[in-house]
Parts: structure tokens; sequence; C-alpha cells
């Protein structure tokens, strides 16, 4: 009822009913992040100090979302008119709500979802930081990108211990699909970055090798920390244990669980998504259209419609006029205005196109790994093509189609239609 009733009031109400559920679920989750941590009562924070983060609903506004999912709404029960909430200034309760997926059934409950995007929420996770908790291994951070920023900071001898630190241990963590922390590297593994070393004239035992390794995740953690919250106060990984004459884990530190290579690519995949696939459509909407401008430039019966197809569209997609009314202020029949705009081939034809240069674009934007493992794994391709297409048709074209088979009195909305709106505008 929240996404999709037809009474604007009683989504807003079927709304405020799951926000005070969602809200209970939160508290729960707040109590049990300082025991996650081993914070007692009695130092660093209390499960209170991290609720003003996430339990900012007031319980009373009555709130909707827009038919995106993207945007939050103060509804005005007297009058049914909506006020757009400014970004930033939303529910964090009605921010779950929007995320979540109620069509996977089983496999993420509410509850689940509520209690992940939780601990995830950017706010906590800032103030945990700010005590050193949370934060990744040395391993962890050797296994990320050096920001540009820095790598010119760092000396040449460190940028190689890096990049075999890199080679190696990254991949060997791909190919065993190991999951959760980052630990130490195994000693074959370290002699493995030594001999890659040598070359680069760059002599260390493998004692030697982790030292500078630790030395360099240090100002890795230092600029990481500095960029989530604005200070370099942390607590080391490892300690130095005189008995053993070894560093060992910082009985101090929290368990904290390294993100997955292939979950930092998926992110990376997702943002490229995100930006290039409007550019995409909006390039080929344009070229389809030219084209069909000139394919009736040589049709014998149809030439004299040919620089009047963009009105059309726009009577169409604008005006929200059917064909058969395009065709009586053209003064033809329906018939032929159905062949002149054939939309269904026409929309087939901007799908396919989208489809193929959307992925070309990608496929140029990934990084060196994805492109290996492409070349290497067809059927790595094949589900890539597969993921691509299912983007695009949930994105716009599953909508775009939905749009030429309803009634003409239905608002043309999607994607789709907005992008052809902006190109004959401009």
């Amino acid at each position: 009822m929240f996404r999709s009733a037809d009474d604007i009031y009683q989504r807003a109400i079927a709304g405020l009913c799951l926000r005070c559920y969602v809200s209970h679920r939160i508290l729960i989750t707040c109590k049990t992040i300082p025991h996650i941590y081993n914070v007692s009562a009695e130092n660093l924070f209390r499960y209170t100090d991290l609720l003003p983060f996430v339990l900012n609903d007031d319980g009373t506004a009555l709130v909707i979302v827009d038919s995106e999912g993207k945007n939050q709404h103060i509804l005005n029960h007297h009058d049914s008119t909506t006020q757009l909430i400014p970004k930033g200034g939303g529910f964090f309760s009605v921010d779950i709500l929007q995320r979540f997926n109620p069509n996977l059934g089983s496999k993420e409950s509410l509850d689940n979802w509520t209690t992940r995007l939780t601990r995830q929420n950017e706010e906590i996770k800032s103030f945990l930081w700010e005590f050193g908790l949370a934060t990744p291994s040395d391993w962890g951070l050797l296994c990320k990108s050096i920001p540009r920023s820095l790598s010119v900071l760092l000396s040449k001898k460190d940028r190689e211990i890096v990049k075999a630190f890199q080679t190696v241990y990254q991949r060997n963590r791909l190919k065993t699909q190991q999951k959760g922390r980052c630990f130490e590297p195994t000693s074959t593994q370290l002699q493995e970055m030594l001999h890659l070393l040598q070359p680069e004239n760059i002599i260390f035992s493998s004692q030697e090798l982790v030292s500078h390794l630790k030395d360099i995740a240090e100002i890795l953690r230092q600029d990481w920390l500095f960029k989530k919250t604005g200070t370099t106060k942390t607590i080391p990984t490892e300690v130095y244990d005189n008995s053993t004459n070894d560093y060992l884990p910082n009985p101090d530190l929290p368990y904290y669980t390294d993100r997955e290579p292939e979950d930092i690519e998926l992110e990376k995949l997702q943002e490229i998504c995100k930006n290039l696939f409007e550019k995409v459509l909006c390039k080929i909407i344009a070229e389809v259209i030219n084209q069909r401008i000139e394919d009736l430039k040589k049709s014998r019966g149809y030439k004299n419609f040919a620089q009047r197809f963009p009105e059309g569209l726009r009577l169409y997609y604008q005006e929200n006029k059917s064909l058969s009314e395009i065709g009586k202020l053209w003064e033809i029949e329906w018939s032929k205005a159905r062949r002149i705009f054939q939309l269904e081939n026409f929309l087939e034809v901007v799908q396919y196109r989208t489809e193929e240069i959307f992925l070309e674009e990608l496929l140029q934007s990934v990084n060196k790994y994805q492109l290996t493992r492409i070349s290497h794994e067809p059927d790595y391709l094949k589900n890539i093509v597969a993921e691509i297409r299912g983007f695009a048709y949930e994105k716009t074209f599953k909508e775009a189609k939905a749009e030429l088979a309803a009634s003409k009195k239905q608002i043309k909305n999607s994607l789709f239609a907005q992008m052809i709106r902006i190109y004959l505008n401009n």
C-alpha cells in the first residue's frame, strides 16, 4: 500500500505503520552495536549516543515517496498537497523503506534489511571511526587502490612494494574466493612478492617486507580516516609482543570484516552504470530519430512526413495525443500514421542499440582485472550481457513498452519518454 495504493492518504498511513515497525528494529540494532565492538557502558560511548543518527522520525508527519521511489514528500492531509523534503533532510526510516525490495521474499526480510542499513548508516560509521572502531585491517587497506593525491607522496620503492603485494595477494584472494577479514600474507605469498621486487633492486627479508607493508598501511589508514572523519585518531591494528618478537592483533581492536574485492568492483560498476545509462540512451534516441527521418525521406509514400516526424513524437510523448488524433491533425488515416511512426519498432531499435552501445562503453570503463576475466571466461561475458539487458529493461524499456499498450489518457513518464522530450525541447 505504501508503494502503490491509489489513495495518497492511505499510502501515507501505511508508511506510518511501517515506519513505526522499522523504528523498533533500529532501536534493537543500536543496542547491539556496542556489544559487537566490546564497548562497555563506562567507556567510549553508549547505544543512546547512536540513536540521534538513525531515529530522526517524528512519528507524526505523513510521508510518501514519488513514483520512482527516490524522493520523500510530506503530505498535507487537509488539501492533499505534497511538499518535497530536501536531500539530506528525510527520515532514515523512510529511506530504509524506499530501498527495500519486498519482492525478494525470504531472501531478505524487512528486519534483516533494517539491521543491515542501520549498521551501514554513514553517520554511525563516522561516529565509530572517531574512536578507531570498524576501520579496515592493514591488509584490507593495501588491497585498495592508492589515492592519486597520496600516491605522489609515496616513494617509488613504496609504490613498487604495494604493486607487488596487490599482484600476489589480490590474485590469491580472488582465486580462492576468500571471504571476510584479510589475514596476514603467507610465507609463500611473501616469497613471491620478494621475487617480483628483485628486478626493481628492492631486496628485503620476509620480516622486513612485512614491516614496510605495515608502515605503508598506517599511512593509508591515516589518509582514509582523515577523509572519512576529518581527523586521524585511530587504534593500531597490531601491537608488538616482546615475548614473541612479533606483531599480534591488537586485543583492544574489535573484529573487522574487510570488504570483498568483488563487492568493491560491483559498487564501482553500479556507479558507472548509473552515470552512463542516461547518457547513452539520450545519444541513441537522437541517432534513431535522425535515421527515421532519413528513411522517411527515401520512402515514396511518406517522404512528405519526414520533417514532421519529431513534431509527431512531441504530440505523442509530450501532449499525450493518440495516433488517431495525430492522424486527424495531419489529415491522414490512423493506419497511415501508424506506419509512419512504427512506435513498437522504434522502441525496439532504441532498446537494441542502447544495450549494444551501453555494453561497449561499459567494458571500456571497467578495470583491468574485469577485462582479463571477461576475455578468458565466455560465461562471465554472457552473464554480464544478460545483466545489462535486464538493467536496461527495468530502468526504462519495461515501462516504455507498457505505455505503448496503455490508454492514451495515461501520461507517459518513463525514462524513455522523458529523454525524448528532452531531445525535442533541445
